[in-house]
């Protein structure tokens, strides 16, 4: 389990140091965080990109189980 106040799962993307977009489990979804994603993409993009790293979250618990049962 992760330490008081540290999420599960958290996933970020970042250009020239700005973070322009955020997933996290306290949400569940991709969001833009900067205007400039907003505008520039639409609903099918941030679908796709929630699928994608709900997968990858999904792979990491499974990953981490893994690791649990083999170095108790």
């Amino acid at each position: 389990d992760p330490g008081a106040g540290l999420p599960e799962f958290i996933a970020v993307g970042y250009v020239d140091e700005q973070l322009f977009m955020r997933y996290g489990k306290d949400t569940g979804r991709a969001e833009p965080q900067v205007e400039w994603m907003e505008q520039n993409e639409g609903p099918q993009y941030w679908e796709r990109e929630t699928q994608n790293l709900q997968g990858w979250q999904a792979l990491y618990r499974a990953n981490l189980a893994n690791l649990r049962q083999r170095f108790n």
